[in-house]
């Protein structure tokens, strides 16, 4: 285009003799350039019919995405509203939240300390059965009858193995 450019308007009239004026070298260099312009401007417009080609091949596919993507839109629209309506209902439930919390951590304070409870009282009955066992044990060998003694293994009372007595050989 510049090239064209440098051509001198006269050159390009048709009753203007300025042209014939021309001869030899500027002649021939007028002409090279001229057909390296329109070698340009066939390249170009070739470059310009390719891009336009590809153009309307990539419409022609997007084409079959439309109903694709109003589809996925539909579907962000409803995903949207039910994160709407989710977010209300979290809303409407973080105003209770706190009283269940409470209430709950109450409920489970109330339930350890009652475990807690029934463990000791587990153990105060452990405790007092073992002292009611060696109070018996106490009892028992204070009631010892002649000749017996208390085994503390056994927890009974026994006979003495008496040395006189032979019965045995007989």
């Amino acid at each position: 285009i510049g090239v064209i450019a440098s051509i001198p308007t006269s050159y390009l009239d048709e009753g203007s003799t300025d042209i014939d004026d021309l001869v030899g070298d500027e002649l021939t260099d007028m002409y090279k350039k001229v057909c390296q312009t329109q070698r340009n401007v066939r390249r170009e417009h070739r470059t310009m019919y390719s891009v336009a080609v590809q153009r309307r091949d990539l419409e022609k596919e997007a084409k079959r995405y439309v109903s694709w993507l109003k589809n996925l839109a539909k579907v962000d629209d409803d995903d949207i509203e039910f994160c709407d309506k989710l977010e209300k209902k979290l809303d409407a439930i973080s105003v209770c939240h706190e009283e269940a919390k409470s209430a709950r951590d109450k409920r489970r304070a109330e339930e350890s300390q009652k475990r807690v409870d029934a463990e000791a009282t587990a153990q105060r009955e452990v405790e007092d059965e073992e002292r009611r066992r060696i109070l018996d044990d106490a009892k028992m060998e204070a009631e010892a009858k002649p000749g017996m003694m208390w085994n503390r293994e056994l927890r009974e009372y026994q006979y003495l193995h008496d040395p006189t007595e032979e019965s045995w050989r007989d």
